[in-house]
């Protein structure tokens, strides 16, 4: 199947650098439009040494003049932009450990990034990418140390030592924050011996205590090869803070080892789930898979095996890690992001513009979206309509949903339904069928043994389409 480009969600921008602005236009482009002074500093990177090796590694976006217009530069569109908000440590920590290496780099051709925002970093798969070609600028003679050094601690180090210490969520941090937590707002959340820890006490405490005290005058230095190399040493020591907060795996969850322990499935009812799977992504050829629920991922890694690029979602942070590592390790094309469907990421910023929706930039993009025991948790957990859940489904694909059927007659919906159970005792799948026939006509389906679960592979009506 080939992509076809689907409705654009609505514009997104920013203009916090005066030296540009990007823009996403009606028609799906990403335009970054630049100053004059803006155009001829990105002009001049795109001859850097570091630029070129990490757009051949593809851990900067390219960039080409739009319509032979030197000050409006035309970026690839990545199939999903996921926010720091919708990030796990490990994903924050390879975007600061790209940030990081790129400045390093920079740094030994007189150059260095003017903000270390983690805003500045999409991840293309597992792999973080660098986005903003306006970051990079000359030093300046004399200068000493990284002029984005405050912002680099708050924006990654702070969130990290922040889990590790108290288990915050990086929603915490991103939702509510866009330029990271200050020392004083991080140092009430590290009582007790967690404040004076060699990482609290460089990034938090110590600066908390000091930071009333008026900083002493500076006084400009002539121009040395010294400067660099202190800047460097400095570098160096964030690398190395960077690396003592490598995250950890995260604590076990009921959800994290859910699909391990077998529960809910025999094996053969694992097999004949995973081999139908297959057939599915045979016969569609999706170029894109949505996977709703990823849980650790086992059927987006399949989808991504098969040739997919593939977009999961789950609201267990600790499931979306785990399924990030895999990815990295595996080199497959899987963007895990921790998202809650039921309570989904609003559009923000100014005027609602930099950071579009969740279902925003869900709608139009997959060629199949996966909903694998998905369907009870929104009916019974959240109280969604079964009309309202088939919408959503229905606006998240471009043409095909692979849907796993739970009944209530199952062991893990009446769990979930418990005293309630008789208010959906009524809904087989006779009944939902009818409610998924007004958007989706049946292409095959499949009772798994040992249960009462059945897979529908449905398509979308070309009316709803």
């Amino acid at each position: 199947m080939s992509a076809q480009a689907g409705p654009p969600p609505p514009a997104a921008w920013s203009f916090r650098d005066p030296d540009g602005c990007l823009e996403r236009t009606g028609d799906g482009r990403i335009l970054r439009h630049l100053t004059g002074a803006g155009a001829e500093r990105v002009r001049q990177i795109q001859f850097l040494r570091t630029v070129r090796d990490l757009q051949a590694s593809g851990h900067w976006i390219p960039a080409a003049e739009a319509d032979g217009d030197p000050a409006t530069l035309v970026h690839p569109r990545l199939l999903f932009p996921a926010y720091p908000a919708e990030w796990t440590p490990s994903m924050l920590h390879r975007a600061a450990g790209l940030t990081l290496r790129a400045n390093l780099a920079l740094l030994g051709e007189g150059w260095e990034l003017k903000d270390a925002s983690p805003s500045n970093v999409l991840f293309d798969g597992p792999r973080p990418v660098f986005v903003d070609h306006a970051s990079p600028v000359r030093r300046a003679p004399g200068q000493r140390g990284w002029r984005a050094y405050g912002q680099f601690c708050r924006t990654f180090l702070t969130p990290l030592l922040l889990w590790r210490k108290r288990n915050l969520p990086l929603s915490w941090t991103f939702a509510a924050r866009r330029d990271g937590v200050p020392p004083e707002e991080a140092r009430p959340l590290l009582r007790g011996p967690a404040a004076f820890s060699p990482a609290a006490l460089r990034l938090v405490t110590l600066p908390a205590w000091l930071g009333h005290r008026p900083a002493p005058p500076r006084r400009p230095a002539p121009p040395s090869d010294v400067d660099d190399r202190v800047t460097g040493s400095i570098l160096k020591g964030l690398g190395r803070q960077l690396e003592a907060l490598r995250p950890r795996p995260a604590a076990p969850t009921p959800w994290t080892t859910y699909q391990d322990q077998g529960i809910s499935y025999t094996e053969r009812a694992l097999a004949a789930r995973t081999d139908f799977l297959g057939r599915c992504l045979a016969s569609c050829r999706p170029d894109t898979v949505l996977d709703l629920g990823c849980n650790a991922g086992r059927h987006a890694l399949a989808a991504a095996r098969a040739g997919a690029k593939v977009v999961a979602l789950d609201r267990d942070a600790g499931c979306v890690d785990r399924l990030f590592l895999a990815a990295e390790a595996a080199g497959l094309d899987v963007l895990p992001a921790v998202a809650d469907l039921a309570w989904p990421a609003p559009a923000r910023g100014w005027n609602y513009q930099e950071e579009a929706s969740l279902l925003a930039r869900l709608r139009g993009r997959f060629d199949l979206t996966l909903a694998l025991a998905l369907v009870h948790h929104l009916l019974v957990r959240e109280r969604t309509p079964l009309e309202e859940v088939v919408a959503f489904l229905a606006a998240s694909t471009r043409r095909f949903l692979l849907l796993e059927w739970v009944p209530p007659a199952d062991p893990q919906f009446r769990s979930l339904a418990g005293e309630d159970g008789e208010a959906w005792a009524d809904l087989d799948w006779s009944t939902a069928a009818g409610v998924f026939n007004r958007r989706f006509r049946a292409r095959e389906a499949l009772a798994l043994p040992d249960g009462v679960r059945s897979l529908h592979l449905l398509e979308l009506r070309e009316e709803v389409a």
